[in-house]
């Protein structure tokens, strides 16, 4: 990967209403413009979020940011204010950066474009466009550049990846408020620095490998011949966050590999997916199974950490810990080397490609607002209109109603219209929508937050022993706040 002097880093972290990206919304996101090195004369933004009407606050994230309601409905934007702003800060060869963001931020970015009648996933790549998450470089400087930095730890000896732990044990929180998304992307933004400073070279490995291109030219270099050593939270403590993968073959088109881990025999592993292609279970369970075994995914546009064996094995450096038996790691490659070639093997490969073939059988959530990843790539036709879609002019919206392929967009439509300027709604319109948001919030059973689900939350956690004076504080001012409310 070409990585050119021209490109900047957007570091960005939401606080949220809740933790489900297609049913709770942002209230408040922090930014700062870096260059590659991390390096920065500004001093990050943040901007408040408003609610929609259909939309509450989860009690338990409250207590997370300390975020009162009233701020946030106060003093916010509107969500497709939001959008309009995300379109101008990720501008052509700018990297969305964050922590964990690729789990969490990211996936409410593009619900929230998708809400807002904009491409979810053009700004993850074109015009030179990415996406760089901090956190599995930081698990990868713990594994490999153990002196970095200082690591925060637990009683027992355990190590703590958070952010909000990491910050103060190194001096990166210095005059910052916790929680705050700004204060929180000024902390990663030193955090990355820091790295960077400490090994150059390694970082831009790293950051190299958001492209899917250098992922699959690694994988196709060294996965099958050497092997090669990902960094990853699911190799655990024990095993240092390192695991040794032999990566022969490939899903599909779209980048995704198979991988086996190095420490299992592959006779065992064989006879393993040989069970498995009969077995009556679901392909969820046999998918468990498997990867107990070791039989892995490796996505290429993940950010996957990823290092040629030989690499790792030649690093003064790297201690790997004693779970790594080296040879016995050496011993599964060549045995696996010594059956690449036979039937046995192909048949291996054609039961492995079942068990990993995509899942068909989900029930699809009825919500539009849900169904952003299991409806699929909007036709290229509505992608058109939608390019000529009136966004911020609520008369324009008033008359806009274009014909689309696509089911999910008519309602789409209608609800970024009453979420965003409900001035632009004719009176059947407007109690069509509260009609709406009244079965949203009054559902005694409901996936995202209503009345219900918030008074079963706060009923939990005024029995809780674990809160300090101040949370109950915030919690009692949050259900005046909900009192007040205009549900009906």
């Amino acid at each position: 990967m070409v990585i050119e002097t021209q490109h900047t880093l957007l570091w960005y972290d939401y606080e949220t209403s809740g933790r489900d990206p297609s049913l709770d919304r942002p209230i408040q996101m922090g930014w700062l413009r870096t260059s590659l090195s991390c390096e920065s004369s500004d001093e990050a933004s943040s901007q408040f979020v408003r609610l929609p009407d259909d939309v509450l606050p989860s009690p338990g994230a409250l207590l997370v940011h300390q975020i009162l309601p009233e701020r946030h409905q106060k003093h916010g934007i509107t969500e497709a204010e939001l959008a309009a702003s995300l379109d101008l800060l990720i501008s052509p060869r700018t990297w969305v950066a964050g922590y964990n963001n690729r789990r969490f931020d990211d996936r409410f970015t593009q619900h929230v474009l998708y809400r807002s009648l904009r491409d979810p996933y053009r700004w993850q790549f074109a015009e030179g466009r990415g996406r760089f998450d901090l956190y599995p470089v930081v698990l990868t400087f713990f594994a490999l550049r153990f002196g970095a930095i200082r690591w925060p730890e637990d009683a027992d000896g355990t190590p703590r990846f958070r952010l909000d732990r990491l910050g103060p044990v190194n001096d990166l929180d210095r005059g910052l408020r916790a929680h705050d998304a700004a204060s929180d992307v000024t902390v990663t933004a030193r955090l990355a620095a820091q790295l960077a400073k400490y090994d150059p070279d390694l970082f831009q490995e790293a950051m190299a490998l958001i492209d899917k291109q250098t992922v699959i030219a690694l994988i196709r270099a060294h996965g099958r011949e050497e092997g090669v050593y990902e960094v990853t939270s699911f190799a655990g403590l024990t095993r240092g966050y390192l695991r040794a993968l032999w990566i022969p073959f490939r899903l599909g088109p779209d980048g995704d590999f198979i991988a086996f881990d190095l420490r299992h025999d592959p006779a065992t592993v064989s006879a393993l997916v040989a069970e498995q292609a009969t077995s009556k279970e679901n392909l969820t369970t046999r998918r468990r199974i498997l990867s107990q075994a070791g039989v892995s995914m490796i996505r290429a546009n993940s950010q996957p950490m990823l290092w040629p064996r030989s690499k790792i094995l030649s690093d003064p450096e790297v201690r790997l810990p004693e779970s790594h038996q080296v040879d016995l790691e050496a011993t599964h490659l060549g045995q696996w080397h010594a059956v690449q070639s036979s039937a046995a093997f192909r048949e291996l490969y054609a039961m492995t490609l079942d068990a990993f073939r995509p899942d068909l059988t989900t029930d699809l959530p009825l919500d539009v607002d849900q169904l952003l990843y299991s409806g699929g790539f909007f036709p290229d036709s509505d992608r058109q209109i939608l390019a000529s879609c009136p966004h911020m002019d609520p008369q324009a919206l008033s008359t806009w109603m274009p014909h689309f392929n696509d089911p999910r967009l008519p309602e789409l439509v209608f609800r970024y219209r009453a979420r965003n300027f409900p001035q632009s709604l004719s009176q059947g319109e407007w109690r069509q929508w509260q009609r709406t948001r009244r079965q949203k919030l009054l559902a005694t059973e409901s996936p995202g937050v209503t009345l219900a689900s918030i008074h079963r939350e706060l009923e939990a956690l005024s029995e809780s022993n674990a809160l300090a004076t101040h949370q109950l504080d915030q919690l009692q001012a949050y259900a005046i706040w909900l009192d007040n409310q205009p549900l009906i």
